[in-house]
């Protein structure tokens, strides 16, 4: 899962890909709410808020002039092929995709809307999916900025 969470936080760079500056951007997502079903007992959805929420996940990510040249999705390489976009677009100013992705857990569905400019992105995404305890979403904030030319 965190390798799913930290390839959308490199999305969110590949997302922002086709108006972007080449360089160094830094990616940060974090846990803003989990929605569990209904039938999972009140002390276990406590547990599980408790191991899922209140985490940041940063990562720092180059992307070179030649990486903007080919599709934005395509630099979504941090979950190893595990996600497949249905929807992908991004025009004036705003981003909105759709993806299914592959875990250990199960199969999820990544929806994220936002904005960008040419050194920053915003948006929200939502991950939806049965992860062996019934349908769950996990809905995160991901912000992005460049950070300086590559190493």
């Amino acid at each position: 899962m965190r390798k799913i969470v930290i390839g959308i936080a490199a999305l969110g760079i590949a997302a922002s890909a086709a108006a972007i500056e080449p360089g160094n951007w830094e990616a940060t997502s974090r846990m803003v709410d989990i929605e569990l079903p209904d039938s999972i007992p009140a002390e276990t959805a406590g547990m599980v808020r408790q191991m899922l929420g209140d985490r940041t996940f940063t990562s720092t990510t180059c992307v070179t002039a030649d990486q903007i040249q080919n599709a934005p999705e395509n630099l979504f390489r941090e979950t190893n092929g595990d996600c497949q976009y249905s929807e992908f677009d991004m025009s004036g100013g705003t981003l909105h995709a759709v993806a299914q992705c592959n875990t250990e857990e199960g199969t999820m569905t990544m929806t994220m809307d936002g904005t960008y400019t040419d050194t920053t992105y915003d948006m929200t995404m939502a991950m939806r999916g049965d992860m062996g305890m019934g349908p769950m979403t996990m809905n995160y904030a991901v912000t992005g900025r460049r950070v300086g030319t590559c190493n």
